[in-house]
Order: C-alpha cells, then structure tokens, then sequence
C-alpha cells in the first residue's frame, strides 16, 4: 500500500472515531434538552455543528478513498458481479450510499433544529436527525467482528488494533 493511502485510511479511522464521539454527545445532548425541556443553548448548536464538520471530513477522505482505491470502477466494470459478492457490494455501494443519507440527515436536522420556532422543537429536531444519523452510521461502519466487511478498530499509519 501506498503512503498516501495508508495516511488516507488512517485520517478516516481516525475521523470515524470524531463522528460517533461529537454525534452522541451532540444526540444526547439534544435529547436532555427535549426531555428536560432546557432551552437550545449555542453549546447545543456547536455540538451539532461540530458532528456535521467532522462528518463532512469523514466523507470527504472516504470519497477520495473511494475514487483513488478503486471502488468506482468496481461497479463501472462489472456491477453484477459486484452485487453478487458481498464484500465488493458493501464497499462500493452499501457503505458509501448509508453514509451519504446519514451526512444528508444530520445536516438537515441541524437546519431544521437551527430554523425550528421553539426550543423544544429545536432539540426535538436535533435528537430525532441526529441520532437516525448515527444509527445508519453505526450500521455501515465495517466493524471488526463482521465477517466478510471487516476492518481493524483503529488504524494508525500501518499499525492496527
């Protein structure tokens, strides 16, 4: 492998980790505010903001991962035998198509908690976007102890955990 791929990987490693730790705090913290009827604090808005940047980040080294190792031509070239072997599907359609709706919904909940009238519909907002973005997120990470999609827990410029 390459060394700039083997940065890019682990820079998207790295960032999978700031997505899901900035989307639960940004989720929890939108639920404590529906639940305990706070008011939308700019913290709350910052906690959202920084979930959609650092995932923005994340799609954007994945989609040159995705251009630059190949995974396009995966389907340009054969999109059968893609779709039939479940490896080649989840990284070239599964795991990219998830992420892009799951980016989608965050950002749209943090507009839409941003444009809502009251607080409680802000948080509402938040914590309904926010936390179906992690859910697909969660889904369409290529966890270690999946058996054919696996990848390590932490990838660091050649070293894995």
């Amino acid at each position: 492998m390459d060394t700039l791929n083997l940065i890019l990987l682990s820079l998207h490693n790295l960032t999978r980790w700031a997505v899901l730790i900035l989307g639960g705090v940004a989720f929890v913290r939108s639920m404590g505010g529906w639940i305990g009827h706070r008011p939308f604090t700019p913290g709350d808005g910052r906690a959202g903001m920084l979930f959609t940047l650092a995932f923005d980040l994340q799609i954007l080294l994945g989609l040159i991962l995705y251009l630059t190792r190949g995974w396009g031509s995966v389907l340009i070239g054969d999109l059968g035998a893609a779709m039939r072997e479940a490896a080649l599907r989840f990284f070239a359609v599964e795991h990219i198509f998830l992420m892009l709706i799951a980016l989608g919904i965050a950002h749209m909940a943090r507009t839409l908690s941003k444009k809502a009238p009251t607080d409680a519909q802000k948080h509402r907002r938040a914590a309904l976007g926010f936390g179906l973005a992690l859910l697909l997120t969660l889904a369409a990470i290529p966890w270690p102890f999946l058996a054919q999609n696996a990848r390590p827990w932490l990838r660091l410029f050649g070293f894995q955990i």
